[in-house]
C-alpha cells in the first residue's frame, strides 16, 4: 500500500470545543475510536459501533455522551502523549 493510500485510509481528528476533549477520530472500519482528552492522554476505545460515534458527532455536551455512552461501556487502550 502506497503513502497516498494509507492517508486516505485514515481519519482526520475532528476537533472540538468541549473542557473535556479537544478532538476525537473515528475508524469506521475498525470500530475504533480515539478521543484526546483536555487534561490527560489519548484514548482508543475499542468495537465502537458507527452509531455511538455518530452519536458523539452530533452531541451537543461532547463530554457528557463520552460519561453516558463510551467511558466505561467500552474496553479502551491508552495512548500516552509524548512528554
Amino acid at each position: 500500500m502506497d503513502s497516498q493510500s494509507q492517508k486516505k485510509e485514515e481519519s482526520s481528528w475532528e476537533e472540538v470545543t468541549s473542557s473535556m476533549i479537544s478532538a476525537y477520530r473515528y475508524d469506521e472500519n475498525k470500530h475504533i475510536l480515539e478521543v484526546k482528552f483536555r487534561n490527560s492522554d489519548t484514548y482508543r476505545y475499542l468495537n465502537v459501533p458507527v452509531e455511538v460515534a455518530e452519536g458523539l458527532r452530533q452531541a451537543e455536551s461532547k463530554g457528557s455522551y463520552m460519561q453516558a455512552n463510551v467511558i466505561d461501556v467500552y474496553p479502551n487502550r491508552i495512548k500516552r502523549r509524548r512528554r
